[in-house]
């Protein structure tokens, strides 16, 4: 099949990996498994299925990973699947850096013992100089409490 044929149509959607790309693919793919064989169709009926963030070099290393862990053919659907839960994976691994930065920040900016006692000692003296005296107590039977 020569690069000629490969050209982008109309139809192709705007995809990280173009038609000559996909056609390496599934070539790939057919060292693996002899079952694939590649032909034009099979290219544009593939282009048309996968992600449209998919890089041909992660697609050659999902391909190189189904057939280490699975007898099957593998199919654009697989891919697509694979591509999205490491995706996935990589998005969760980015949020808990970001949680660890964030609490390693807030860490840093604890305060030293020495300061929460004198937030501690500054706050009873502003509750003493503006202490309330209680509210009488009520008694079971509705009335107020004498004063010990």
């Amino acid at each position: 099949m020569s690069n000629q044929q490969l050209e982008p149509s109309s139809y192709q959607k705007n995809s990280a990996m173009s038609l000559s790309d996909i056609a390496v693919l599934v070539g790939f793919i057919g060292i693996y498994d002899l079952r694939i064989q590649v032909d034009e169709l099979k290219v544009r009926a593939w282009a048309e299925s996968f992600d449209s963030d998919l890089p041909l070099q992660e697609a050659k290393r999902i391909v190189s990973w189904h057939y280490a862990n699975f007898d099957t053919a593998i199919q654009p659907s697989h891919i697509n699947k694979e591509w999205r839960r490491r995706m996935s994976d990589e998005r969760e691994r980015e949020k808990s850096r970001l949680l660890s930065l964030e609490f390693e920040e807030r860490e840093k900016q604890k305060a030293s013992p020495e300061v929460i006692a004198k937030w501690k000692k500054e706050f009873r003296g502003y509750m003493d100089r503006n202490r309330v005296t209680d509210a009488p107590l009520e008694t079971d039977s509705g009335t107020v409490a004498p004063d010990p």
